[in-house]
């Protein structure tokens, strides 16, 4: 299930998957890795150290009434039980790039402090809308991120208000609130 903890974090985060084994294929998960990123504001003298985590719901997908899996289906992440989903693996490759990019990446308000961004281009120049679903908050000193889920939509986005990554950095770094969704 996990291998050991890369960060000193206050959470109980997995911070490092082991591989899986489906059909004689191995699937490593080292690009899902914890890591620590410093982005510099463009503007302000301000760096921001993020710690990132990932979810396995980014590997994985959950099981519906018309699913008959076999245990060698399910990731064995005993706390929540899901499918491998190598569709949602392929994908999650780009998830350290996305990272990277976030300031370049659009973000809105997903909800409850959770922030997405979307739309990537396959290796084949297929554009995918990729919803990337993160929470963010400040522990202990440490500025997190997680990904709680990351998956293709069925449909692309419509309209949301974007929010500015800079802005979500900056009011962790100092205390504030995280900017609101827009007014329904």
């Amino acid at each position: 299930m996990t291998v050991k903890r890369l960060f000193n974090l206050p959470d109980r985060e997995v911070q490092q998957w082991s591989v899986f084994g489906k059909d004689d294929i191995s699937y490593d998960f080292g690009h899902l890795d914890a890591q620590k990123v410093t982005f510099q504001h463009p503007e302000r003298n301000e760096r921001y150290i993020l710690y990132f985590t990932f979810s396995h719901h980014c590997f994985t997908r959950g099981i519906k009434d018309h699913d008959a899996p076999t245990e060698a289906d399910i990731y064995p992440y005993p706390v929540d039980r899901r499918i491998f989903d190598e569709r949602r693996y392929a994908l999650s490759l780009h998830l350290p790039q996305i990272i990277e990019t976030l300031p370049e990446q659009f973000c809105y308000h997903g909800g409850h402090s959770r922030y997405c961004s979307c739309t990537i281009r396959e290796a084949d120049g297929t554009e995918v809308s990729y919803q990337v679903v993160y929470r963010v908050w400040r522990k202990s000193g440490k500025m997190r991120f997680h990904v709680e889920s990351a998956y293709p939509l069925d449909e692309p986005l419509g309209r949301v208000k974007k929010v500015n990554f800079w802005v979500i950095c900056h009011n962790l770094l100092l205390g504030k609130p995280m900017p609101r969704p827009a007014a329904q």
